[in-house]
């Protein structure tokens, strides 16, 4: 039973791709997403093994301790030990779309917004009171929080897309409570470019306003491209926001000395730092993608 919960923010730095493996289609390699909805997200599988790979890359003297809180290496026999914590699903807030004024909007959507507010109301018991949150306010589709993006008679383009929009006070007032959660990682001016779409406009630009790429592998041998390999891979821009949970239980068996009680493992990951504030994520590592910055709200 994990008896401390604590949000964060992921802001992706860089591209990101978090696959899904290899499909039969357009894109060969694509990211991974809600099946219902088709939102990009980031499964826990991968948010905990990337988590846990950067610390264990950061603190080796550390082992121990990492495998009391993540659990037991599995390439480790005759040892056991389940994990103290999960991580959930990071699932889309706010994403990235070109614009014809501002160069680019942040896009959300009243589905988006419902679903944080109602997963903060689920968590609210577990939620240090040092850390309770308001909730968002649900603004009107096709409203903005400014008239930065507009380009002509209240209008704004994104894409090749036009929509008509009006400013709201509950947009700015969406635009400054997200600024003032995400802090100085809002130095791009969120709150001059929030927009709030429909959920099926917000559908439309997450499925088809990601990033892709043509990759290729040349031979060392010829200098051309190796038979067979050319392909397409997905990825989610830079600047998009995701949310997601860290849940902190006791610590399985006897723990060690100073490392027992939920409090105990949120003091080591969150309060002392050793969480990493910036991590890789996804595949690419070597081509400087996946990088990953995290916000404790």
């Amino acid at each position: 039973m994990y008896s401390i919960v604590r949000p964060f923010v992921l802001h992706a730095v860089t591209s990101v791709h978090a696959g899904s493996g290899s499909e039969i289609g357009l894109v060969d390699l694509p990211i991974q997403r809600e099946k219902h909805t088709g939102f990009p997200k980031i499964e826990s599988s991968s948010l905990k093994g990337a988590v846990r790979y950067h610390m264990m890359q950061a603190l080796p003297e550390e082992k121990k301790e990492l495998d009391l809180i993540f659990g037991a290496d599995r390439g480790e026999e005759r040892v056991t030990q389940a994990s103290a914590i999960a991580l959930s699903d990071a699932r889309v807030l706010l994403f990235p779309v070109k614009s014809l004024r501002g160069v680019f909007a942040w896009i959300t959507c009243p589905h988006v917004l419902e679903r944080w507010n109602q997963e903060m109301s689920i968590h609210q018991e577990t939620i240090s009171q040092e850390n309770a949150f308001q909730p968002l306010p649900v603004p009107a589709p096709n409203t903005v929080s400014s008239d930065r993006l507009m380009a002509v008679n209240g209008r704004i383009v994104l894409e090749e897309y036009t929509f008509d929009v009006t400013i709201s006070r509950e947009a700015q007032q969406l635009a400054e409570q997200l600024a003032a959660l995400i802090g100085e990682y809002s130095r791009l001016r969120l709150p001059e470019r929030l927009v709030v779409l429909s959920d099926d406009d917000f559908a439309d630009f997450v499925k088809l306003s990601t990033e892709v790429n043509a990759r290729i592998r040349i031979s060392h041998k010829t200098g051309t491209v190796d038979n067979g390999a050319l392909w397409y891979e997905e990825n989610v821009p830079p600047e998009t926001f995701f949310y997601s949970f860290l849940y902190i239980g006791h610590a399985r068996g006897n723990g060690i000395n100073g490392l027992t009680a939920a409090n105990d493992i949120e003091q080591y990951l969150v309060k002392s730092g050793k969480f990493p504030s910036v991590f890789q994520l996804g595949g690419n590592s070597t081509l400087g993608r996946g990088m990953m910055r995290t916000i404790w709200l």
